[in-house]
């Protein structure tokens, strides 16, 4: 049921991603919540669900996108390496991580996807988008995280609530 209710939101994410949000701009960039949501998603469920969102996420935010087909997911796998990496250090809260993870998968994205975007031949001025994009991107979009991480984080508590009350969760996350 969590795969479907990841697909449903990263579609609708994805869609508005491309309708509504062109119009808002902060710092002269669009916040991206598709790849928020992925980050979030995988911070507050873990890796095992991280491998399928994020990749399904990416798929569907190329579908709406004039980039190839597959650089999303591409430019979105160190998400996963990210998340994975700050899970494994004992933090009490989620949060903070989340912010990180959200502005490193923010950088990386930009630069994969500047690199597929030079490899199909398309004239890439690198440090005018560094500086003008995706810079500013990883601090929009760290920004706009409490957006989507409060749902997601909300939708991950009640999870566990429900397998703590089922008996298949022995310790509290």
């Amino acid at each position: 049921m969590s795969y479907l209710i990841a697909i449903v939101i990263a579609w609708f994410l994805a869609l508005l991603n491309a309708s509504a949000l062109p119009y808002v701009q902060v710092l002269g960039v669009t916040p991206d919540l598709v790849l928020i949501f992925a980050v979030c998603w995988a911070m507050v469920r873990g890796q095992d669900e991280a491998l399928f969102v994020v990749p399904l996420a990416g798929f569907l935010r190329d579908l709406n996108t004039s980039d190839p087909l597959g650089t999303s997911v591409l430019a979105m796998a160190p998400v996963v390496l990210l998340a994975a990496a700050i899970r494994l250090r004992a933090l009490d809260t989620e949060f903070v991580p989340t912010i990180a993870v959200v502005a490193g998968g923010s950088l990386a994205y930009g630069v994969i996807s500047m690199m597929v975007l030079a490899a199909t031949g398309q004239d890439i001025q690198w440090l005018d988008a560094l500086l003008t994009v995706t810079l500013p991107g990883m601090l929009v979009n760290a920004l706009f995280t409490p957006i989507l991480y409060l749902p997601v984080h909300w939708l991950g508590h009640r999870r566990r609530e429900g397998l703590q009350g089922a008996g298949r969760l022995t310790s509290p996350l």
